[in-house]
């Protein structure tokens, strides 16, 4: 599965507002459904493969030091990186949202906290459809 990159700050508001959440001790996971117009490969004129984009946020009220909020990305990026092709779905768009509690925690906690979140998220959407 391929992870697209999610940027405009447009795209971070639309999932905010219509999005499944589930918490975590260190992060917050927003998930919904991938607009059909990134469905067309435009470059084959074919659907697209199998991919999800996911979106990073890291505020400035978790720490006041960029160094310390790009760190908290970087280890939320690649946490994401190794779960994604086991418990992300295909067309699904993500916004990880890191918590104060990042700062501190290592990347262990991290990891275990986005696994929870990706299976959790998927169930409980799951039982709400039902």
């Amino acid at each position: 599965m391929k992870i697209l990159p999610l940027k405009k700050s447009s795209e971070f508001q639309k999932i905010g507002k219509k999005s499944e959440k589930f918490f975590a001790k260190t992060l917050l996971l927003l998930s919904s459904h991938t607009p059909q117009i990134y469905f067309q490969n435009l470059n084959e004129n074919k659907n697209a493969a199998d991919f999800c984009r996911v979106g990073y946020t890291v505020a400035k009220s978790v720490s006041k030091s960029a160094v310390v909020r790009n760190r908290a990305k970087r280890r939320l990026r690649e946490a994401l990186k190794a779960l994604a092709p086991l418990h992300a779905k295909n067309h699904r768009d993500y916004v990880v949202i890191a918590r104060k509690e990042i700062i501190d925690a290592d990347f262990e906690k991290i990891f275990s906290d986005a696994k929870f979140c990706l299976t959790r998220i998927h169930t409980a959407s799951n039982l709400q459809k039902k």
